[in-house]
């Protein structure tokens, strides 16, 4: 068997799929193309084909990562690639194959870069992301069905900024996740809307880029480098 390392895109209609939604649709994809994907050993096989980094559901991904395990006697990834493009749903984009070889990846996420466009006050909402960029802590509370968690916003978001745009203000912002996990994109968009006193209305919301580590040397992005379109 071969491990792959599949980049995709996912927008317009497909934005709105959720993480395993999204996953169906991948695997649907190559078996519509004719593309084998591995089995899992067990009583009930799966398909070996994971998205490591969820993406919001709402959300485009301008270059998403999908890790698949194929038979080693399928024909030359370029032609594969091609029928995958030609059998995807729109809004889901193949977009390159690396193929790695028979060493399982198992790719983690060093930051996660995102961009939305913020209705209201364009001022209000710059003042708000100079004023998350001068606090020492901006602890939230997480409220979910596993219980009530709080989390130091400072410890995972950089690179805020703002710029007004037609209709609002573009607000970017990167996700570092750490060891006890990470905070989500709505989390922050929240609070910079709060502050500013505007409504968390959000238009366009895009992972733009996302760069990785331990993942194998060689042909793939190597530890450390982004996979941006």
């Amino acid at each position: 068997m071969t491990w792959w390392l599949l980049t995709f895109s996912r927008a317009a209609a497909a934005s709105y799929l959720s993480h395993l939604d999204t996953a169906r649709a991948m695997q649907r994809t190559f078996a519509r193309a004719g593309v084998p994907i591995a089995l899992s050993q067990g009583m009930r096989p799966k398909p070996r084909l994971s998205l490591p980094l969820p993406l919001p559901v709402g959300a485009s991904g301008c270059e998403e990562l999908a890790v698949v395990e194929v038979p080693d006697d399928l024909p030359d990834p370029a032609a594969a690639l091609r029928e995958l493009r030609a059998a995807a749903p729109p809004g889901l984009r193949p977009l390159a194959i690396i193929v790695v070889g028979d060493q399982h990846p198992r790719p983690r996420v060093l930051e996660a870069r995102y961009a939305c466009v913020l209705e209201g006050d364009a001022g209000a909402v710059r003042a708000a992301v100079e004023r998350y960029a001068t606090e020492v802590s901006v602890v939230r509370e997480r409220v979910s069905p596993k219980g009530r968690r709080t989390l130091d916003l400072k410890e995972y978001v950089v690179h805020a900024a703002a710029e007004p745009v037609p209709g609002g203000t573009r607000l970017s912002f990167a996700i570092r996740p750490r060891d006890d996990g990470a905070a989500r994109p709505q989390e922050f968009i929240d609070l910079i809307a709060g502050w500013a006193e505007v409504e968390p209305v959000m238009r366009r919301l895009e992972r733009r880029r996302v760069t990785w580590r331990d993942l194998p040397p060689g042909p793939s992005p190597g530890a450390g480098r982004s996979m941006s379109s």
